[in-house]
C-alpha cells in the first residue's frame, strides 16, 4: 500500500527552535547534561507568572462559567482592556492563541502567492516559515550595528509586491532595543508606500536599560498599523497561549473584517486563561524589576564571556532574553549547522543555527538564550569557549 500524500507546502514548514530538540534528546540518553539554551521559556528556569494573574485564572475556573466557547474575536472585558491600552476601537481587537496565531492570521490575510512581506535579517523563524508556506518570496532588509534596521535597505526593498513591513521590537533574536528615531523612519516609509506595518513587541517590558519606543506612538495616524503582544514574556507565562491583535489608522477595515472570519472559523481562545491577561494588563507590574534584573545581569555575563573566547563575537543584548553571537567558521565547521550539532555532541550545550532566522549558513551566527541562572549559564558558556577555542576536534569537553 502507498504511503499517504503530503500537500508540497509542509516541505517548507519547520521551526528549528524546537525541531533540533530530537537531537539533544538523543544525546541526553548517552548521559550528556543539556545545556537548554533554544528556546524563550522563562518558566523553564526561575521565571514565573505573577499571583494576582494565576488567582485570577483559578478564579475564572470555579464555578466552571468559563468553561464553554469564549466569543470568538476574545472575552470582550479583555478587548475593552486592550482596546484602552493601545488606543483603538474594541472592534480593532483580537484575541489569539499566543501571538504566534495572530502572525497566522495577519498573513493569511494579506498574502498570496508570489508576494512578500519586508523582514529583518535575522527574523524569528516563525515569520519566515509561514511566509515560505504560502508561496510568498523572501525579502529581507538588512540590520545595521547593534542590529538597528538600515532604513534605507528596506526602502530599497520595497516593491510592488510588499504586503508589509516586519518590526521585531525589542527584537528576537538578536536583544536589540530600535532607536525611536529609526522606528518614525519606518513608520514614514510605510505611510509613503501606504502598506502596514506589523509591529512584534511582546517583550516591550523586558528592557535593561531605557525604554522600548512602541509604534503606536511614534508614528502618525496616516500609517497603517498592526500592533501585536501578549501574555508570554513580559508576564512570564508562555504556556496560556494569549496574545492579541489591535489595528490602527484609516483603511483597516477589510482586515478587521478578514480577522472576524478567521477567529470565528477556529472558535476560540480558552476562556479562563483570558482573565489572567486581564488581571496582567490591571495589575502591578511591581514583580518583573526582579526578572528584569536577572535577564540584565545573564545577559552582561554571556556578553562578555563570549568575547572573551577567540573566534567570537557579540554585540551586548539590550532587551529580552537572546543573543546572536557569530563564531568564526574558518573551514573548522562547515556551516552554522555544523558548529550548533557539534557542539551539542562534544558538550551538551543547546543552541540555534542562525540560518533558523534567515542568516547565511555560512555567516556562522547562533542563537542563545540567557534564561538560566548564573551557574549554569556560565558552565554551559565555559563549554562554548573551550570548543570553540578547540577547533571542535576535543572529544568529551568537560569542565575543569
Amino acid at each position: 500500500m502507498a504511503q499517504i500524500r503530503i500537500a508540497s507546502k509542509i516541505s517548507h514548514l519547520s521551526y528549528a527552535i524546537r525541531d533540533i530538540v530530537a537531537a539533544a534528546e538523543k544525546v541526553q540518553k548517552k548521559g550528556k547534561k543539556i545545556y537548554w539554551l533554544n528556546i524563550g521559556d522563562p518558566n523553564r528556569f526561575d521565571f514565573r507568572p505573577p499571583q494576582h494573574v494565576l488567582d485570577a485564572i483559578g478564579g475564572a475556573l470555579k464555578g466552571g462559567k468559563y468553561t464553554g466557547y469564549a466569543p470568538s474575536q476574545g472575552e470582550p472585558l479583555l478587548r475593552e482592556e486592550i482596546a484602552k491600552k493601545e488606543g483603538v476601537g474594541v472592534e480593532s481587537t483580537f484575541v489569539t492563541n499566543g501571538l504566534s496565531e495572530g502572525i497566522d492570521f495577519i498573513f493569511a490575510a494579506l498574502l498570496e502567492a508570489g508576494d512578500n512581506i519586508l523582514m529583518p535579517r535575522p527574523a524569528y523563524p516563525l515569520y519566515v516559515t509561514k511566509s515560505k508556506v504560502l508561496g510568498c518570496v523572501e525579502n529581507y532588509y538588512e540590520c545595521g550595528p547593534e542590529w538597528v534596521p538600515d532604513v534605507g535597505d528596506m526602502r530599497r526593498k520595497v516593491n510592488g509586491k510588499t504586503r508589509a513591513i516586519v518590526v521585531i521590537n525589542p527584537n528576537n533574536p538578536t536583544g536589540a532595543l530600535y532607536p525611536q528615531k529609526v522606528l518614525q523612519e519606518i513608520g514614514n516609509l510605510a505611510a509613503e508606500h501606504d502598506i502596514p506595518v506589523i509591529a512584534d513587541e511582546i517583550y516591550d517590558r523586558l528592557v535593561f536599560e531605557g525604554k522600548c519606543a512602541n509604534m503606536r506612538d511614534v508614528v502618525g495616524k496616516d500609517v497603517k498599523l498592526i500592533s501585536g503582544n501578549g501574555m508570554s514574556k513580559n508576564y512570564f507565562y508562555p504556556g496560556a497561549r494569549v496574545g492579541y491583535l489591535a489595528l490602527h489608522g484609516q483603511g483597516m477595515e477589510p482586515l478587521e473584517e478578514a480577522l472576524v472570519k478567521l477567529t470565528n472559523a477556529r472558535l476560540s481562545v480558552n476562556w479562563e486563561m483570558q482573565f489572567g491577561l486581564l488581571a496582567a494588563m490591571q495589575g502591578s507590574m511591581d514583580y518583573l524589576g526582579q526578572g528584569v534584573e536577572k535577564l540584565k545581569k545573564r545577559g552582561a555575563l554571556l556578553h562578555k564571556m563570549l568575547n572573551e573566547a577567540p573566534g567570537i563575537s557579540c554585540t551586548k543584548p539590550q532587551a529580552a532574553f537572546y543573543a546572536f553571537p557569530k563564531v568564526e567558521l574558518g573551514g573548522r565547521w562547515k556551516d552554522d549547522f555544523a558548529f550548533v550539532h557539534g557542539l551539542l555532541e562534544e558538550t551538551g550545550v543547546l543552541c540555534v543555527p542562525g540560518s533558523a532566522f534567515g542568516a547565511k549558513k555560512e555567516e556562522g551566527y547562533v542563537r542563545l538564550v540567557f534564561l538560566p541562572q548564573e551557574e549554569e549559564l556560565q558552565e554551559a558558556l565555559m563549554l562554548m569557549q573551550k570548543y570553540v577555542s578547540n577547533g571542535g576536534k576535543c572529544k568529551s569537553l568537560k569542565l575543569p
